[in-house]
């Protein structure tokens, strides 16, 4: 119980918010302000997300959704992942294979911008949120790029089957 009481000790009343009003508030505040206190939301998410209450949880998500870019700046300069995010060989290849395989004729509810900040989060690429999923969403794969992949794979690796 203790552990709850440091998220809800954030708020003056005691007690987590509805996200949609915490969300309208905290876009009023300085930028400092806003960082700091989305800063110690996300540090306590980390320490102790498995203790949460799914209304809890539900309310660091949606505060992260708000602002992906800021989680993103957070986990890029605050934490371990700015050492563990990976190279990109051939980026802007990645990017378009992301549009190929999660844009076109996509029938899941995953959101470009989802799939934008994993890509942020997870590999050294440089930009934006809303850039990089602009690029996910528009650059469209050539199919000379496509030979190339394909003559990088066998029958085997492309089956599935490893």
């Amino acid at each position: 119980m203790k552990k709850l009481n440091k998220l809800e000790a954030l708020f003056p009343s005691g007690k987590v918010p509805d996200a949609r009003v915490f969300n309208r508030s905290i876009d009023k505040m300085s930028k400092d302000g806003r960082n700091h206190l989305r800063e110690k939301i996300y540090k306590l998410a980390f320490t102790i997300w498995s203790t949460l209450p799914k209304k809890h949880q539900k309310f660091i998500r949606e505060v992260i959704i708000h602002d992906r870019q800021s989680y993103i700046d957070f986990i890029i300069q605050r934490t371990v992942m700015s050492c563990l995010r990976c190279p990109l060989r051939y980026p802007v290849l990645f990017i378009r294979m992301l549009h190929l395989t999660e844009v076109v004729e996509r029938t899941a509810q995953t959101s470009i911008n989802h799939i934008a900040m994993s890509v942020l989060i997870c590999f050294q690429v440089c930009g934006k949120v809303g850039t990089l999923a602009g690029h996910i969403g528009k650059d469209e794969i050539a199919y000379e790029e496509a030979l190339v992949l394909i003559g990088k794979m066998t029958l085997v690796e492309f089956s599935g089957v490893y």
